[in-house]
C-alpha cells in the first residue's frame, strides 16, 4: 500500500511538472484513472446502497447499542459481568451481523431486481436485525421474570428463529380472526 501511495504521489507531481511531455502526462493521467476508477465505482455503489438503506442502518445501530446496554444490565443482575467478555461478545456480534448481512445482500443482488428480490431484502433485514433485538428481548424477558416482553411475543420470536416466516412474526391475532 505504501508503494502505491508513493507511486501515486509521483504521478501527481509529474502531471504538474512543466518539463514532462504532454504524452507522458496523458500516460500518468491514464494510470491515475485506472488506479482510482474501481475505488470510485465502489464508493458510488456504497453511497447508493447507503441512501436507500438509511433507516435500516440507523435501526440496526440502535438495536446493537440497546443490546449492549441490556446485556450489561442482564450480566450485572446475574453477577456474571466481565469487560473482556463484554468486548469480545459485542465485537463478535458486530462482525457477525456485518459479514452475514453483506453476504446475504450480495446473494440478493445476484438474483436481480424484482418482487422476489425485494421480498428477500425484507427477510435479510429482519433476520439480521433480529439477532441483536431477540438477544436483548430474551435478556429482558429473564430480567423481568418472564413476564415482559409478554410470552406471546417471545413465542413469535422463537418461532421466527426456527421458521424464518416474516408474515407469522408480524401478523396480528385480530387479522387472523377476521379472515
Amino acid at each position: 500500500m505504501k508503494l502505491f501511495v508513493q507511486k501515486l504521489y509521483v504521478w501527481v507531481i509529474l502531471l504538474a511538472e512543466k518539463q514532462v511531455t504532454f504524452w507522458d502526462k496523458i500516460a500518468y493521467m491514464g494510470k491515475l484513472i485506472a488506479a482510482f476508477g474501481p475505488i470510485v465505482a465502489l464508493l458510488e455503489a456504497f453511497q447508493l446502497w447507503f441512501v436507500s438503506n438509511q433507516v435500516f442502518i440507523g435501526a440496526m445501530l440502535i438495536a446493537l447499542v440497546l443490546n449492549m446496554i441490556v446485556g450489561v444490565w442482564y450480566h450485572l443482575s446475574q453477577n456474571t459481568f466481565s469487560w473482556a467478555d463484554f468486548w469480545k461478545g459485542n465485537i463478535k456480534m458486530f462482525a457477525g451481523v456485518f459479514l452475514v448481512y453483506i453476504l446475504l445482500e450480495l446473494l440478493r443482488m445476484a438474483a436481480g431486481h424484482g418482487m422476489v428480490s425485494e421480498g428477500f431484502k425484507i427477510i435479510i433485514q429482519v433476520t439480521t436485525m433480529l439477532w441483536p433485538v431477540s438477544k436483548a428481548m430474551k435478556n429482558l424477558h429473564i430480567i423481568y421474570g418472564k413476564k415482559w416482553p409478554p410470552p406471546y411475543i417471545m413465542n413469535r420470536i422463537y418461532n421466527f428463529e426456527k421458521s424464518g416466516n416474516v408474515k407469522e412474526l408480524f401478523e396480528s391475532e385480530i387479522n387472523n380472526k377476521a379472515e
